[in-house]
């Protein structure tokens, strides 16, 4: 996708590579949301509430909310500047 061409962007990413627990793809995929969001699109995200992604999301893409959680779902908001 071009860059700043979506005003959305979904995203479920795995947090292993293999057997071992790994957050690079997670933080790639975060990045490439990044680009492709024009500026107020929003990153909305689902994730295992363990692995705490909010800062990397905060960093990667931008102001990040948590829409909901239990014990062992995170689902968050992040909008593009």
């Amino acid at each position: 996708m071009a860059d700043a061409s979506a005003d959305l962007v979904l995203l479920n990413p795995p947090f292993h590579v293999g057997a071992a627990v790994h957050d690079g793809v997670a933080r790639g995929l975060f990045a490439e949301a990044a680009r492709v969001l024009r500026p107020g699109g929003e990153l909305w995200c689902v994730w295992n509430s363990g692995l705490g992604y909010r800062p990397a999301l905060r960093e990667a893409v931008g102001p990040t909310r948590q829409v909901a959680r239990n014990p062992k779902f995170t689902i968050t908001a992040s909008r593009r500047a």
